[in-house]
């Protein structure tokens, strides 16, 4: 999977981080499902190869964005998070 992202700003949750300190990570599937959910609620589109910011409400996260991305070749999402959410990777 390649998604190829300029240099800036992404969000995660309720905060921006640069695109150095973030790396493209499945979506684990509860949290999958609610970014479905939530997308359809909201009139919006997941286009495979396409990323897209996708925002969610919650309890604890009243304005959750996260950037998703639906590769060609997987079924499941991925998205962008800080490293320390990347598992086994160097």
């Amino acid at each position: 999977m390649q998604v190829k992202l300029p240099d800036g700003f992404y969000p995660f949750i309720d905060q921006r981080f640069p695109l150095s300190e973030l790396v493209m990570i499945e979506v684990p599937h509860d949290l999958e499902q609610l970014l479905r959910s939530q997308a359809t609620a909201n009139g919006m589109s997941i286009i495979r190869g396409v990323p897209v910011e996708l925002r969610c409400r919650s309890e604890q996260f009243p304005d959750a964005t996260f950037l998703v991305y639906w590769p060609h070749e997987e079924d499941r999402l991925h998205m962008l998070a800080p490293r320390k959410f990347a598992k086994g990777q160097a």
